[in-house]
């Protein structure tokens, strides 16, 4: 199994800000529950394996 990191980030604004990477799914939820109401339907999360290029390709993104 790869290891793993969970980016919360915003697409309000063009620049997808990253707001937080976690260790697990689990904790990515809970900051993302916690600031959901200052980016209202526009905080993601991402899964990346560590090591992880932008040329590997696509992961899956989650609300």
């Amino acid at each position: 199994m790869k290891n793993l990191v969970w980016i919360v980030l915003q697409d309000a604004t063009s620049d997808n800000t990253v707001l937080g990477v976690f260790s697990n799914r689990r904790e990515a939820d809970e900051f993302a529950d916690r600031i959901k109401d200052e980016f209202v339907e526009h905080v993601l999360i991402q899964q990346f394996p560590i090591g992880y290029k932008f040329t590997d390709g696509s992961s899956r993104y989650s609300t």
